[in-house]
């Protein structure tokens, strides 16, 4: 139960996040202070990141066994907490720390890294071998 309501709350801090993302787009898309092709590139990575975002909230409400139970799910909730966590160490190496974008990160990433240490994957044959 306690796994359920982890990758529920990391779905919502997800969902909230990509929400975030949506207005930033808008903002990038609006402001003057950026060349056409720096506003491009901002606003491909934000798309981009945005979608991404929008999975990780949609796997983490809708699909909750499959994230828990499958060697698919055990290696998503790898890349969703290493994502966040790259994104904090970010903070140190790229930007002015911000620690209202650092703290969200950690968490989020933790919540995750937790999710896959709780979780061995299901070892069964169906999880195995090349798909066709």
């Amino acid at each position: 139960m306690m796994k359920n309501g982890l990758a529920v709350t990391g779905g919502i801090l997800n969902l909230l996040f990509g929400i975030f993302h949506m207005l930033l787009g808008r903002s990038i898309h609006m402001s003057n202070a950026f060349a056409p092709d720096t506003r491009g590139l901002l606003m491909a990575f934000n798309i981009a990141g945005t979608l991404t975002i929008f999975y990780f909230a949609v796997v983490s409400l809708f699909q909750i066994r499959d994230l828990l139970t499958t060697k698919l799910g055990k290696s998503t909730l790898a890349l969703i907490s290493l994502y966040y966590l790259l994104r904090a160490a970010e903070e140190f190496f790229l930007f002015h720390f911000q620690p209202a974008i650092f703290v969200p990160c950690v968490l989020v990433g933790g919540i995750y890294a937790i999710l896959f240490a709780m979780n061995p994957p299901n070892p069964s044959p169906q999880n195995s071998g090349p798909g066709i």
